[in-house]
């Protein structure tokens, strides 16, 4: 259902709000929200997303009517969901969209590369100076149950044991929890319930063999609710970074899950880091795989590559000029 305010017409922005972002956090801070949109000056249509995948159906209607201007009041779920939405649109208008966000989710973890602060109202400020660049999107295919299936993603995409608590953590969501105690318990109960698989991964021409923990594959720096994952990612580069973590045991997690948040882990032995635009894994089973924290399934075989400079996005602090 879509809501509106004001004037009965199609305003300037598109607002996707998910009142389910952030464990109910959206609905909760609804007037909040809205009174930071009044605030601005902004004319605007707010679109509330009911249930999964209609954040994804309303920006596609909206990006099919050539409509360019949005903001995500969500989580990265929601972003996530908004943007494959515009891009089956299949306008050939990407470059004319332009993404802002009001954070709402739980994780947060594409406004920390971009430096929007976790504040309804300093977000709508970064939202106003309309500093933009174009970032890099990532696109993933596989099969599932022998049907084709495609996402694209603009965060992190990760597969094994990140996927399981990916998976994890969002069921933790959808029972009402919130904050870091989400992915500390999905972290603990998935090293518990993974089991390390042979894994070929080809990093452009590039063949690797590892008992896989886990990969990450990232145009942003963090996921998991601050973890810097992928370090050195810069999401306009037009390539990937990716993080491989071999079999690690019980011992070198509790050694390295402080350093996850400043990412320091990457200089463990057992931790090899790569540069590529395409990754293909392959599995002798299923291993399950994530994209900006939400799951999309298991196969035993993922194709992943880098479509630069795609999507027109909003930043935020001086120090991320560097981007340019």
């Amino acid at each position: 259902m879509i809501k509106k305010r004001g004037i009965e017409q199609v305003k300037d922005w598109q607002v996707i709000l998910n009142p389910h972002a952030g464990s109910g956090k959206g609905r909760r801070d609804k007037e909040k929200i809205v009174a930071v949109l009044d605030h601005s000056g902004f004319l605007y249509t707010v679109y509330e997303s009911e249930y999964p995948g209609h954040a994804f159906e309303l920006s596609k209607e909206l990006a099919v009517k050539g409509l360019t201007r949005f903001i995500v009041a969500g989580g990265d779920g929601t972003l996530n969901e908004t943007v494959n939405g515009i891009f089956s649109a299949k306008n050939n208008l990407y470059t004319d969209i332009v993404i802002g966000m009001i954070p709402v989710g739980t994780g947060n973890d594409w406004i920390r590369t971009f430096g929007i602060p976790d504040d309804y109202q300093l977000a709508m400020d970064i939202i106003q100076k309309n500093q933009t660049l174009v970032q890099d999107v990532g696109l993933i295919e596989w099969q599932n149950q022998k049907t084709n299936q495609s996402r694209y993603f603009v965060n992190i995409a990760g597969f094994g044991f990140d996927a399981m608590v990916a998976l994890r953590a969002n069921k933790l969501k959808d029972k009402g929890l919130s904050g870091l105690r989400v992915y500390l318990e999905s972290f603990l109960w998935s090293y518990f319930n993974y089991k390390p698989c042979k894994t070929r991964i080809f990093i452009n021409d590039k063949q690797l063999k590892v008992n896989l923990f886990s990969v990450s594959i990232g145009i942003g720096k963090f996921n998991g609710g601050g973890m810097m994952q992928v370090p050195d990612a810069n999401p306009i580069k037009g390539h990937f970074h990716i993080t491989v973590i071999r079999n690690l045991g019980i011992w070198g997690i509790l050694t390295n899950f402080r350093k996850l948040y400043n990412g320091s882990f990457v200089h463990d032995y057992r931790v090899s880091t790569h540069i590529g635009e395409s990754v293909n894994l392959s599995t002798e089973k299923l291993l399950s795989g994530e994209a900006d924290g939400e799951s999309i399934g298991s196969s035993s075989h993922f194709n992943l590559r880098i479509i630069p400079h795609q999507l027109r996005v909003i930043y935020g602090e001086d120090r991320y000029k560097m981007l340019e």
